[in-house]
């Protein structure tokens, strides 16, 4: 689809430049604003548990090396480092552990990059208010979710892992900032420079998705502090000839982009994960779940399973489906959450998927590996719905010669089937667990009463100082 045309004579990038810039807190709906404050709560716990991922020391490790001002904190350290470089740590460990949230009508996670990101500017500025820091949140979580309805052909098809995230973290910091329109769009062209995203990381099971995060974090803040300096950015960034959509989304509508552009926020279809796995598995999880449940436990899940098909989309299917030896035998942790057949095995002997059941000693198991080896990924094009992870079907085939069939839809997370309060809770003391980090269940039941009440805080970084 050809760009339509621009939403007004200065084109495109004026507007939302414009939007950027001037969108105050006020004016962001109330449920936005909630899933902004969820949000919080759940990448907190992503950067927690990521501190102990594997990789992590290492880049902490070179932060140390480098120096530098030390402007701010990193997590689960003492050590201060320059703020793009403790972005660059914190945002590698908000997505190293596959904790954060997500969109499920789109392959995108529209958090991960930009709390850190925000996080480090503020210890940057020495503080920034509550609601400037929610606001700025709100409004880049927005961006992110219109950048990916902008896009027509999704990341789960190209393998182009979203590289236009770089514009809703920078965003973010340039409305904290309160960054000139003007400043504001230079910031967005540099950010360009910035942008990557290749799916191929997580298909692999590689350290390199997180790290992914983390470059963006970082590149979120070179751009803003360039455009602070007067450094100059593409002005058309994303509609000249050579900006972001001819160069890579040829295929796009940016009516998503400015339909209701500062009326309405899409931070409220945001999903929160109850599995520490790939999004595209937790409708699989809960059947086999459910399938678990109806058996009797994981005994009789184990004894009376001879066979087990997954229904998915094709595109569900070729990211954590296949190749199917791959798939039985994950050779490390994020291959492991990216895989139906292990993850379903999983779930059916432990009633879900946490963080533990990607270590290595669960890579070995011998009871999950035989129960992966009995489950076979169809990719049906019939299951494609209006979401990304379109209709997931479960058909066990018993040894008793019965079949019990299975669907979902909308999995657990969904703002249909949201994560509560107490799930939400238990989900960042298992987070704290995982880390090892000294903080305590009085210290997380503080740091949530603080992000419930956030836009009365003269200064968020009250909340950096329970993390690091």
């Amino acid at each position: 689809m050809k760009i339509t045309p621009a939403p007004d004579a200065q084109g495109l990038e004026a507007c939302l430049a414009a939007h950027v810039a001037g969108c105050r807190f006020e004016q962001i709906p109330p449920a936005a604003l909630a899933a902004a404050r969820r949000s919080l709560i759940d990448v907190f716990g992503a950067m927690i548990a990521g501190r102990a991922a594997a990789g992590i020391d290492a880049m902490v490790a070179l932060a140390g090396e480098w120096g530098g001002a030390p402007q701010a904190r990193i997590i689960g350290s003492a050590l201060r480092a320059p703020a793009p470089v403790a972005a660059w740590c914190n945002g590698a460990m908000a997505r190293a552990l596959e904790l954060d949230d997500c969109v499920d009508y789109l392959p995108i996670h529209p958090t991960a990059m930009s709390v850190p990101a925000l996080l480090a500017a503020a210890d940057a500025a020495g503080g920034m208010s509550g609601r400037d820091f929610l606001g700025a949140l709100a409004l880049a979580q927005d961006l992110k979710i219109r950048l990916g309805l902008a896009v027509q052909r999704n990341a789960m098809q190209t393998g182009r892992n979203n590289p236009f995230k770089i514009y809703a973290a920078t965003a973010g910091v340039a409305n904290a900032w309160r960054l000139s329109p003007e400043q504001t769009r230079h910031a967005l062209g540099i950010a360009s420079s910035y942008a990557v995203g290749d799916g191929q990381c997580a298909i692999d099971g590689s350290m390199a998705l997180r790290v992914q995060y983390g470059n963006v974090a970082q590149g979120a803040l070179h751009a803003v502090l360039l455009a602070q300096r007067g450094v100059t950015g593409a002005r058309d960034f994303l509609t000249g000839r050579y900006g972001y959509f001819p160069a890579f989304e040829p295929e796009h509508d940016t009516r998503a982009l400015t339909d209701a552009l500062g009326s309405e926020f899409r931070g409220d279809t945001i999903s929160t994960k109850p599995y520490a796995s790939c999004r595209a598995t937790h409708p699989a999880i809960d059947l086999a779940r459910e399938l678990r449940a109806a058996l009797g436990g994981a005994i009789q899940a184990q004894r009376s399973i001879a066979a087990l098909r997954i229904f998915v989309t094709p595109e569900v299917a070729g990211l954590v489906g296949a190749p199917r030896d791959d798939k039985l035998r994950p050779a490390t942790g994020p291959a492991a959450q990216f895989s139906l057949h292990f993850t379903v095995a999983s779930a059916l002997l432990h009633d879900g998927f946490e963080l533990r059941d990607s270590q290595p000693d669960a890579l070995q198991q011998p009871d999950r590996l035989a129960l992966a080896a009995r489950i076979d990924v169809v990719a049906d094009e019939s299951r494609r719905t209006g979401s990304v992870l379109g209709r997931t079907g479960l058909s066990a085939r018993l040894h008793d010669g019965r079949v019990i069939e299975l669907e979902r839809a909308q999995p657990s997370g969904s703002p249909q089937h949201p994560v509560d309060a107490a799930a939400l809770r238990a989900k960042l003391l298992d987070c704290v667990a995982f880390s090892g980090l000294p903080i305590g269940a009085a210290r997380v039941d503080a740091l949530i009463a603080a992000v419930q009440t956030l836009e009365s805080a003269a200064d968020v970084r009250v909340l950096i100082g329970a993390l690091a």
